[in-house]
């Protein structure tokens, strides 16, 4: 599984290298302004984070960057107690958003750096992750439009 927001950070690549066209074409040395500021952004929303789901050796492999951090680990599918809902209410109106996480006994680790704004969004992925990771365990299902297992609020 892999989770980011690589897609912005190419648009904002891309909006800088026309700027710079611009800037060089038209000799206007103030859209350098621009230009930096489109690519301050294409560094920003460079994250990525890769989940890989080992059934042979039974562990999950994972790996994130952001702009000036790397960060990786592994898990094993025993260790795992269950796959959560995490919630963050965001903006102004107080909107719920939501992104997957790998619960063990001793940590949670979020599945994306990003979160969605669709409730059931990641229902059919939790429980195909739950079924791979814990074959025969039945899954509780939560009322529509309710997290999962934990919750977190900033």
């Amino acid at each position: 599984m892999v989770a980011g927001s690589r897609w912005v950070s190419a648009i904002c690549a891309g909006a800088a290298l026309i700027t710079l066209y611009f800037v060089i074409s038209r000799h206007e040395p103030r859209g350098l302004f621009l230009t930096a500021f489109f690519l301050l952004f294409a560094l920003v929303f460079d994250l990525r984070k890769t989940f890989t789901f080992d059934a042979m050796q039974r562990v999950v492999r994972w790996k994130g960057r952001k702009v000036f951090k790397a960060e990786s680990g592994e898990i094993r599918f025993d260790e795992i107690t269950d796959i959560g809902t995490e919630t963050q209410r965001a903006g102004n109106r107080d909107i719920p958003i939501y992104r997957l996480t790998i619960i063990t006994s001793r940590s949670t680790i979020p599945m994306a750096y990003t979160y969605n704004g669709q409730p059931d969004g990641y229902a059919t992925l939790r429980r195909q992750i739950l079924a791979f990771v814990k074959p025969g365990s039945t899954v509780p299902s939560a009322e529509p439009g309710q997290p999962h297992s934990s919750q977190s609020r900033a």
